[in-house]
This record gives structure tokens, sequence and C-alpha cells, in this order.
């Protein structure tokens, strides 16, 4: 029975770790030639272990040399729990240490400390490695882990071990997480008859032979052929389970190592992570603003800056020091694939030494800017590390991004859709208790902090406004829309409308209607006209309403009136938002005055109405009366009947 759960070995170079391992399952991960022929582990190797209760789980053999400590993060990203092994005849060396703090670093929280080679040391030896063991233990996660003597020659201690590993296996539950499907990949070979194989350990989420897959970072697009584990065929694949993934479409040669195997459109390949970064105790120092570091996550490994959230005062001064955690972005000079909750490691750039790792928050972040956003992002970062669930996750995406439709809340999840369904009503639910406001047709939510940021940029733009143009009603949602630039952008004219009537309930803003549209100023805000504007309104209203039938044309007024083009056009505006004044094509003035005129005209005219028979009750030439009538039927006021119109009451 096969069963989603992987041990991992830890330890220095030569203490055992592979022979163990033969001695528990009977396989000998050392499958390349170097290895064999140069004794040590270079690569990642896997083997199935069957249990007494007929489970069957798998070991992960890792690397113990220094120079592999890659490949052993990569081992350890996927361990549920550790064998950290330890040679009687040598005790405790560098590599112990270090994987010992990788494991922590990574969350592995169970395990055991295998004492190998004991047929090689008398009594008093073991006492005293045993002794050390339960020393360099202390404080770590494997404190409270079971030191079990043992010999990969005589078998002696072997039961036991595996006695512990069952008894492990019981005690933690089976992965729980939220994500779509997720594999690291650590492996990558074409097989004659299959094609492309990868292997790894499934981190979440769950896939089945036949379903798409994206592989990222590089957006290709493949399909599951067979799956298998531990050369079993198998038809779905659940988090924590080691794989072997036959994939069609793929070739080998654009996949690697630190790739990894996602559900289909769930992924964003990405070069700037929110994370909460902690530097180990044994750190010789601390992580500074803009250092380079080595980043090892999931099976990638790459080169990232650490860009300090939670600064105080000179930025060169500022560090987590050892011992101590903060939140952080990473930025790395390639794009990686990552998901949120996962673990990393991090390693001077040089020389090669562990200095801590975390856990990345926010895996698609934008890189800060000023000292505000920074102090924002690293709330947000440090909310999110206290409380790590699928609906905080959801409100933290919306605190970092400011507004989001659901559409663009899901793309950013990485959640599958039912997952995601099921906790986005969580969350509306209790949106209010998050900080939120949901509102829109497209079902938008904003955070309360870009509430207020919108909210002063309207405020802002009305008081310029109201500045430039003191006569005028106010701004309509459409051109507030315009004018707030890419905040704005991500929802609809018609969704910020909405966005718009909820500023104007908190009484920041008022509503005001003007030429059949509904305009906003600030709240206290009122009208008023300079001399000079007055007199020139008072003009265009004699010009335009003395005319009558015979409209004045725009160009002949302005001509007449002797006045710039900018002020006539101001004038205009307010005679349109104020008396209802309005411009027909070719540049006719038609005030209301007018309009209710032609109206009791027509309705006083007996037989059909035609462009010809207006034209001839009111003594105007054809232009003038096609343009009024034109007008009427734009506004729903008469009704073209082929070349008559009908007066609608």
């Amino acid at each position: 029975m096969e069963y989603p759960f992987i041990f991992g070995t830890a330890g220095h170079i030569d203490h055992g770790k592979t022979a163990l391992v033969r001695a528990l399952t009977g396989v000998d991960c050392d499958r390349l030639e170097e290895e064999k022929r140069r004794g040590i582990t270079i690569e990642l190797g896997f083997a199935p272990l069957t249990l007494a209760n007929g489970k069957t789980v798998s070991i992960v053999d890792v690397p113990g040399h220094e120079r592999f400590i890659r490949q052993m993060a990569a081992g350890a990203a996927g361990m549920d729990a550790a064998m950290l092994v330890i040679a009687a005849s040598e005790g405790v060396m560098p590599q112990t240490r270090e994987h010992l703090d990788i494991l922590h670093i990574l969350g592995v929280k169970f395990g055991l400390v295998a004492l190998t080679k004991k047929d090689l040391v008398d009594g008093e030896t073991l006492e005293l490695a045993i002794a050390e063991a339960v020393d360099v233990i202390r404080g770590t996660c494997l404190e409270a882990a079971p030191i079990i003597p043992v010999s990969s020659v005589t078998g002696e201690g072997v039961l036991r071990i595996r006695e512990e590993m069952e008894r492990i296996l019981d005690t933690i539950p089976p992965r729980k997480g939220f994500g779509a499907f997720f594999l690291p990949i650590d492996r990558v070979f074409s097989q004659k008859g299959f094609g492309t194989v990868v292997t790894g350990t499934s981190y979440q989420g769950s896939i089945a032979v036949g379903d798409e897959v994206a592989i990222m970072p590089s957006a290709a697009v493949g399909k599951v052929r067979s799956l298998q584990t531990h050369g079993a065929n198998i038809h779905t694949v659940p988090a924590g389970q080691r794989v072997a993934v036959n994939l069609s479409s793929v070739s080998q040669a654009q996949l690697e190592r630190g790739d990894a195997v996602c559900a289909k459109g769930a992924f964003i390949a990405t070069n700037c992570m929110n994370t909460w970064l902690e530097v180990l105790p044994s750190a010789p120092k601390g992580v500074t603003h803009w250092q380079r570091v080595r980043l090892h996550v999931g099976t990638a490994d790459v080169i990232a800056r650490v860009s300090l959230l939670d600064m105080k005062g000179d930025k060169k001064k500022s560090a987590i020091l050892p011992g101590s955690g903060g939140p952080a972005q990473l930025l790395t000079e390639s794009k990686i694939t990552v998901t949120a909750g996962q673990r990393f490691v991090i390693r001077f750039y040089s020389p090669l030494l562990t200095i801590g790792g975390g856990r990345i928050m926010l895996p698609n972040a934008e890189a800060v800017k000023g000292r505000a956003e920074r102090e924002a992002k690293a709330a947000i970062i440090t909310a999110l590390s206290g409380d790590f669930g699928p609906v905080s996750l959801l409100a933290a995406i919306l605190w970092d991004k400011g507004i989001l439709n659901v559409s663009g809340l899901f793309a950013l999840s990485q959640m599958d859709k039912k997952v995601f369904q099921e906790n986005l009503g969580l969350l509306s639910a209790a949106a209010e208790k998050y900080g939120l406001l949901e509102f829109g047709s497209s079902r938008n939510f904003i955070s309360a902090a870009a509430f207020d940021r919108a909210l002063h940029g309207v405020l802002r733009i009305l008081r310029d406004f109201h500045a430039k143009y003191p006569e005028r009603a106010g701004i309509d949602a459409e051109k507030l829309h315009a004018s707030l630039g890419d905040g704005a952008a991500k929802i609809t004219s018609g969704d910020f409308k909405e966005l718009i009537r909820l500023m104007a309930a908190k009484n920041s803003i008022v509503s005001v209607e003007a030429q059949g549209k509904t305009c906003y100023r600030m709240a206290g805000y009122s009208q008023s006209l300079d001399k000079k504007l007055m007199d020139l309104v008072e003009r265009i209203r004699d010009e335009s309403a003395g005319a009558r039938f015979n409209l004045v044309k725009l160009s002949e007024l302005e001509e007449k009136l002797r006045a710039s083009p900018s002020y006539i056009k101001r004038a205009l505006v307010f005679l349109r938002e104020s008396e209802d004044l309005r411009v027909l094509e070719g540049g006719l003035l038609f005030p209301r005055e007018t309009r209710e005129q032609l109206l009791r005209e027509i309705a006083s005219m007996n037989g059909d109405i035609t462009v010809a028979s207006l034209r001839d009750a009111l003594g105007v030439n054809r232009k003038y009366s096609l343009a009024m009538l034109d007008f009427l039927d734009a506004q729903g006021l008469t009704q073209r009947v082929g070349d008559k119109r009908i007066l609608k009451r």
C-alpha cells in the first residue's frame, strides 16, 4: 500500500547514509557509475520501504559532501521526517550541523538519529557518541528524537529503526495542502518507448493520467501520459508522493532540475517574492539589506538579492541578526516558480555557508518603492506569517495588490477552482474582519488602505478641478476613472461607478446631477463664476435664446463675442450643466428654452411631421429643421417612421 510519506537521510559524508538505506530497503541508491567508483553519493537516491503495517513509504538519500548541499536541500525540501545519520566512529562533523540546520529551516519536525557503524566502536566510544548526538540535537527540530545505534553490516538496530519509523508515520497526519498541484523536478530523463520522464515529490494538490500540466517557469504545456511510484503504475498522485511523470508534448531539452510540473494555469513565473526570513543562531553574521545570496527553494538553486522590509534608520546598517527573523523580499536573477507557504534555504554567496531561510508568503510580488510601501508590505507579511491559511492568504494577496476582481484573485491564488470558490465564500462573509470591501458586478475586492488611497486620489483630482473650473458642477465617474490612472485601470468603468458611490456614501464626496449625468464634487463645495465669465455666459445665453429656431453657430458666436475659444468653451460647459444647453452637429447651439418652444410647435402641427413641414412651420432652412429633428429622435422625444416623425407623449 503506497503511502504519501517521505523519510529523508541527512548527515556528513561517509557516515553511512546510503548503506543504512540499503540495509533498510535492499536498494542501493548510488546508481551513477561515478558514485560507485568514488564511493560517495553525488545525486539524490530514492527507494521504497515497506513497513510492518503494510504501508510503503519513500526513502530519499541525500549527498553528504559540502559541495553537494544543493542536492541535499532539494531532497530535504520534500521530507516529512528525517534520519540524521552520525557515524559512531567519527561523531558530529561540519555537515552534520549544516544538514541539521537545513532540516530546521525547512520545517522538518519529526525524525530520529541513527548512530551508524556501531560494529566499529567499543562500548565507551559508543557512549561518547551518544552523548555528543544528544548535545548536537539539543534545541533543534530533532531535540526529542530517539538516538538508535545501528550497524548496516551486522543488521543490529535496523529493526528498531524500522519500528521507530512506523511509530513516526502513525504520529504524523497526511499532508493537508490547499494549493493546486505543484511538483518540483529533481530529475529529468528520456526512456525508450516512453519519452520524457521527470521525477519529484508532489508538494501539494493532485494530478491524474490524462491531465494537462504546465512546466514552469517556461510555461510549456504537456500531458500526463502515465504515472509511476517506485516502478508501480498509478492513476493519480496525492500530495507527499514520490512519483515519476511520463509527459507527452514536452522534450527533455525543455526541462531541467529546478523546474516544476504544475496544474495548468495555476502558477506564474516570478523573480520577486515576499517572505518571512530567519537567520540561524549559528550564522557567523546577519543578513544585510541588498545582500547577494544563494537561494534553494524546492529543487531550484538561484542567485538572489535580499531586500529587507522592516528597516530602522539607515538602509546600509539594517540587518536581520543571527537568531532573529523579519519580513523580506527575495529578488532572483532568473525567474522561478514557487508556491505560497513553501520553505526555502539561503546560503552566503561566498563562502558557501548556510545563513538561514524561511517561508514564502506571497510568491508573485513587486519590488517595493519607498519607505511607506516597504512598511505596508512588512505589515502584510508579518500578519500572514502568524496566521497562514487559505482565507488569510487570499486576504493578504488583496492587501498586497490593493484591488482585484475575482478572476484576478484566482489567478494569483495558486488554488484549484473548487478550493478557491470555497474559501472565496468564507472571505466574502468575513470581508469586514479582514479590512476588505466587496463591490461591483465583477465582484471586486479592495483593501481599506487601497480604498483610502483611491479616495485621496479622487479628492486630489476634484480639488484641482474645482480650483481650475470653479463654475463647474463636478466631474462624472468616467472622467474620474480615466484621471486616476493605473490603479483604477484594474476595474471596469461600471464597477468604478459603484466604487465612487461607496465613496459618496461616506460623505467625503457629493453627487450632483448635471446635464443628465451624475457628477461628483468635494463635500462642502459650491460653484462660483468670476465677473468676466458671468458676462460671457449672459451674452451666450442672450444670443442663443434670441435666435430662436435660427440656431446660432458656434464659429459665428466666437467671432461675434471676440473672446478666447477656451473661455467660450468654459462658458458653454457651464450652460450645458446648469441650463442644459446642447451643441448639435455642425456646432449649432440649442438651448433648453428653444427645445421647449419646438416641442410646443410640433404638438400644435396638424398632419404629418416631416423635415419640410417643420421647415415651413418654423420659417427656417432645412439644415436647422433636420438638425433639430435628429436631436429629438436621439432623445426619444420623437420617433421616425420613414420620412415622418411621431411625437411621443
